[in-house]
């Protein structure tokens, strides 16, 4: 009995992230002034909806260390050395994504109210730091990578729909690296979530 709660509040985390994630990137767009990204960055991150959206990725991406935490022990026994390294790869690097957004998400306002010019995109201090910059691509890759990998061994082992998993993999490849277009992150977070809702519901309906 406690295995199978276990796993259904798993599986509610992979869907409420789901839904929150994609409140977060389709909010993002149409509640703040993104014409303002590339000049006025500042503009974007002092607007009031600016905590209330990206608190909500903030909230969808904790809920992913839960969520995997159900893929996980669902086929435990199942799977490889390689699949339980990439494991705590991935584990890694969630935890550094979302360490980049909840400093973004609370840290961010602070700074430009203090002085607007250090979120500057372009010439601030922040975001034009080669350290900071490799450690932003850094967490993004460890994510992508370490999923992608786990996302193989758990399509090997046949626990979950292998549809599923797919989308997953291919979701979190289009999105978390962060270097593709705008249109195909959101194809990537889509299919992403739609992958979670349904890794969710197995693991809510499991027997």
């Amino acid at each position: 009995m406690m295995n199978k709660n276990f796993f259904r509040v798993t599986g509610i985390a992979n869907i409420v992230s789901a839904v929150c994630l994609l409140l977060f990137w389709f909010l993002y767009a149409l509640l703040l002034p993104i014409d303002e990204v590339a000049t006025n960055y500042h503009l974007l991150i002092l607007d009031p909806d600016w905590l209330l959206v990206n608190g909500l990725g903030v909230i969808g991406f904790v809920l992913v260390l839960v969520g995997i935490l159900g893929i996980f022990f669902k086929q435990f026994n199942e799977l490889t050395e390689l699949g339980m390294f990439a494991f705590l790869i991935t584990v890694v690097g969630v935890v550094l994504y979302n360490a980049g957004m909840y400093y973004e998400t609370f840290i961010w306002p602070i700074l430009a109210v203090s002085d607007p010019t250090l979120v500057t995109l372009s010439t601030g201090p922040i975001y034009s730091n080669p350290v900071f910059f490799m450690m932003q691509i850094l967490s993004g890759s460890i994510f992508s990578i370490g999923f992608i990998i786990f996302g193989y061994s758990t399509y090997k082992t046949n626990t979950f729909s292998k549809w599923a998993i797919l989308l997953l993999v291919i979701g979190v490849f289009l999105f978390i690296p962060g270097f593709f277009p705008y249109i195909v992150r959101t194809v990537g977070i889509v299919v992403y979530a739609v992958g979670l809702i349904w890794v969710g519901y197995i693991l809510i309906k499991q027997e």
